[in-house]
């Protein structure tokens, strides 16, 4: 019998499209080419992870927040093992030179001690702000909420051309951009995702596979449209956010989830969320791996081959750690 998709299968092909953000594998290719999938296709990666979060752990946090508390707590001590983790690298490139107590804090609790690490303290900001609207608002007006925090995120980021037009707008958004680098964070980016998965824990919605592919085709063309005219006229500060990407998401999500695979994976979760957090200490590796064997015209200039190298590497990495600590607590701690 043929295999079908899962949540869980498709949370590694959304951390190896993240991992292309970082890399942008087809800007020694064709520099369209790379922002059509680097900058717009790979951005579903991070929404997809919200949209798991918001189906599994906001239900039980609406039911009791102890369970909401619980998550924080775990994803607040996986935050601080990648601080530590990163660290040295931080030092090393001399990132911690000047940046005083004020700009710690910012990058600790809003923007991330690491490029990749802005997610943790989005996520655990959002699913707060994501139980409070849910708990605490009629449909309507959750609903409301949500969306409008997005737009205005939307309007700090790939449209923020059009933002700084205007003057009290503009100066509004240099207010929200002294406390936060991007709007791409756990306030205006994370709840709309977040509520999207937490809407498809309710239900799902029974359509065709035909339907549901030709919805997803044509949401992910008008993604790409909205990207490549936003590109065009220069109007992105950052391009984490688009209007399209919240049918395209609903869409995937719902075709996945129509699957009716009932596998429940945490070794595929665990190796997922590991590329996550690894693969920028691998892009680091190989980058001075191919300065030591002088091959960085085919290493590094080559933008796919380092892609795929970083890709390899983080993924059996990956692999072998979750295999080990599986092994680890069968053996030594049982």
């Amino acid at each position: 019998m043929k295999e079908k998709i899962s949540l869980d299968r498709f949370r590694i092909i959304a951390a190896i499209l993240i991992v292309a953000i970082h890399i942008f594998p087809l800007s020694s290719i064709n520099e369209t080419a790379d922002f059509i999938f680097t900058h717009v296709i790979c951005r579903i990666g991070v929404p997809f992870f919200l949209m798991i979060t918001g189906f599994f752990v906001l239900p039980k946090a609406i039911q009791d927040r102890r369970n909401l508390i619980k998550y924080t707590i775990k994803i607040a001590k996986i935050y601080a093992i990648c601080m530590i983790i990163y660290l040295p690298v931080n030092i090393y490139a001399g990132q911690l030179k000047g940046i005083g107590v004020i700009g710690i804090i910012k990058d600790i609790f809003i923007n991330g001690t690491f490029y990749h690490l802005w997610y943790f303290p989005a996520l655990i900001l959002g699913v707060w702000v994501t139980y409070f609207i849910i708990k605490h608002c009629n449909k309507k007006v959750a609903i409301t909420s949500i969306l409008l925090l997005y737009i205005i995120g939307c309007f700090g980021d790939s449209y923020f051309g059009l933002s700084e037009k205007n003057i009290i707008i503009s100066k509004i958004y240099n207010c929200i951009f002294a406390v936060a680098d991007y709007t791409r964070n756990g306030l205006f980016y994370a709840p709309i995702f977040l509520g999207l998965g937490y809407l498809f824990s309710k239900r799902t919605w029974k359509t065709s596979n035909k339907n549901n592919l030709l919805f997803t085709i044509t949401s992910l063309v008008l993604l790409i449209i909205e990207g490549l005219i936003l590109h065009t006229y220069n109007l992105q500060k950052h391009d984490s956010m688009y209007f399209m990407l919240i049918p395209l998401m609903f869409s995937i999500f719902n075709f996945i989830l129509l699957q009716e695979n009932k596998e429940n994976n945490k070794k595929l979760r665990n190796i997922a969320t590991i590329i996550y957090i690894i693969h920028p200490m691998f892009i680091i590796l190989i980058r001075g791996a191919a300065k030591v064997v002088h091959l960085e015209n085919i290493m590094i200039d080559n933008s796919l081959i380092n892609y795929i190298l970083v890709v390899i590497s983080s993924v059996v990495f990956s692999i072998i750690f979750e295999t080990a600590k599986v092994w680890y607590n069968k053996k030594v701690l049982n």
